[in-house]
């Protein structure tokens, strides 16, 4: 990662790191105070032009170092992977192998600012978070760029905070332009990886994904997530 990437990671690291304290403490009214001015302080030191977004610069000039930079900010920026993005955790996102063939993994912690039920994570969270894992699934048979046609979700157990979760995602049919895939979200070891013993399943999803003809495609980009 670039220096300038690095620095915006970094300040995504200290943005999650205020909200997670927001949620977490209760400070004195004093202290709520100072950190506002901070906050106003911080937001003014950021002042500066909009960025465009890959959608929003014509394909005119896009060449190969706008169109690096480009994808290189369209990741960054993402709402669950995204280092720059401090509405994300953010999930780290990968791709494994075993006897059924490659499948998609994500990784995350999550803490208290994603709580729906007592020390639990919020189910609409979840969601987005298998919509997210799933939407790797199409590149596995280079499916190009998709659409999120239907989701649907079990709830098996209640999905715990402050632990390492692992989702896995797979192809079960391909045919033409629609795409089924099944994901589960289930109890990791510290460093992501899969617990054979005692690890809980607290999920599961499936979902349709249909091809789309899309900008992405005639500019390079391929997949659009």
């Amino acid at each position: 990662m670039t220096g300038g990437r690095a620095d915006r990671a970094a300040l995504a690291d200290e943005v999650r790191s205020l909200v997670a304290d927001v949620n977490r403490l209760a400070p004195t009214n004093d202290a709520v105070a100072e950190a506002r001015s901070l906050v106003a302080a911080a937001r003014q030191a950021l002042d500066g032009p909009e960025r465009r977004r890959w959608y929003e610069v014509p394909l005119a000039e896009i060449d190969a170092e706008v169109e690096a930079r480009l994808r290189a900010e369209a990741f960054d920026h993402s709402l669950f992977r995204g280092p720059a993005n401090p509405l994300a955790p953010p999930l780290v996102v990968t791709t494994e192998v075993d006897d059924d063939g490659w499948y998609v993994v994500g990784s995350v912690r999550l803490d208290r600012s994603r709580e729906g039920p007592p020390e639990r994570l919020h189910g609409g969270y979840l969601a987005g978070l298998f919509d997210d894992v799933l939407s790797g699934v199409p590149s596995l048979v280079e499916m190009g760029p998709t659409v999120t046609a239907r989701l649907a979700i079990r709830f098996r157990e209640a999905t715990p905070l402050d632990v390492a979760l692992r989702f896995e995602a797979r192809v079960v049919r391909h045919s033409g332009r629609r795409l089924v895939a099944r994901a589960r979200c289930l109890t990791a070891a510290a460093d992501g990886s899969a617990v054979t013993d005692g690890a809980q399943v607290t999920a599961e999803a499936e979902a349709l994904f249909v091809a789309v003809p899309a900008r992405a495609q005639e500019a390079g980009f391929g997949e659009d997530r």
